[in-house]
C-alpha cells in the first residue's frame, strides 16, 4: 500500500519536471503535443548532451535511444545452401543509430528493426551460396554489406556482421497445433 502511495507522489512530481539530461551515449527526439519538434544529437558534430529545459505537464515529450555501437546476437537459425546442404548458424550484428529521427519515429523498436533488416537479408545470402562459398573470409563482408543497404531504411548502420557458428547440420521442424 505504501509503495503505491510513493509511486503516485513520484509520478505527481514528474509532471513538474521541466528538464531532461541527454547522456554522450544517446541522442533523442523532442514532442510537443505528439508532434515532432527537433532532433537532440549534434550540431556539426558537436553533441548536445547535458541539460535541455522542456514544458512541464507531459506537453514535450523526449525519446532517447542509445547511439554508440551496440552487439546484438540474432540466435540460431537455419537455412538450405544453394548446393542443397542443411546449414545451421549463429549471427552477431554489431551496428549503432545512424539517423535518430527514423529509428525513433518510424521504427517501433530499434532491436526488432535490426533484427528484421539482418534475418531476412542472412537467410538470402545464404541461400544464394554454396557451403564451400560460406566458408571463404569474403562472405562476411557479403553479409554486411547486405544487412548494412537493408539498415539504412530503419536509420540503423550495420557496422559488422559475424557468424559465430556455422555447420552442416539436420534440420527437424514441428508442427504444433
Amino acid at each position: 500500500m505504501l509503495d503505491k502511495l510513493i509511486d503516485f507522489i513520484v509520478q505527481f512530481i514528474e509532471l513538474f519536471k521541466f528538464w531532461i539530461v541527454i547522456q554522450p551515449y544517446e541522442a533523442g527526439v523532442q514532442l510537443r503535443f505528439g508532434r515532432f519538434l527537433k532532433v537532440l544529437e549534434s550540431d556539426n558534430g558537436i553533441r548536445k548532451t547535458g541539460f535541455h529545459l522542456v514544458l512541464p505537464f507531459g506537453i514535450d515529450h523526449t525519446v532517447t535511444e542509445h547511439i554508440v555501437p551496440t552487439t546484438h546476437s540474432l540466435g540460431d537459425e537455419s537455412t538450405i545452401s544453394k548446393d542443397g546442404k542443411s546449414i545451421g548458424f549463429h549471427a552477431v550484428v554489431t551496428y549503432k543509430v545512424r539517423d535518430i529521427q527514423k529509428a525513433l519515429l518510424d521504427v517501433e523498436d530499434v532491436k526488432h528493426a535490426v533484427l528484421d533488416a539482418c534475418c531476412g537479408e542472412i537467410g538470402r545470402v545464404l541461400r544464394g551460396s554454396t557451403w564451400d562459398e560460406m566458408l571463404a573470409e569474403d562472405i562476411l563482408e557479403k553479409l554486411t554489406k547486405a544487412c548494412r543497404a537493408r539498415g539504412f531504411r530503419y536509420g540503423i548502420e550495420v557496422m559488422s556482421v559475424q557468424l559465430a557458428g556455422i555447420a552442416i547440420c539436420r534440420s527437424i521442424r514441428l508442427m504444433q497445433r
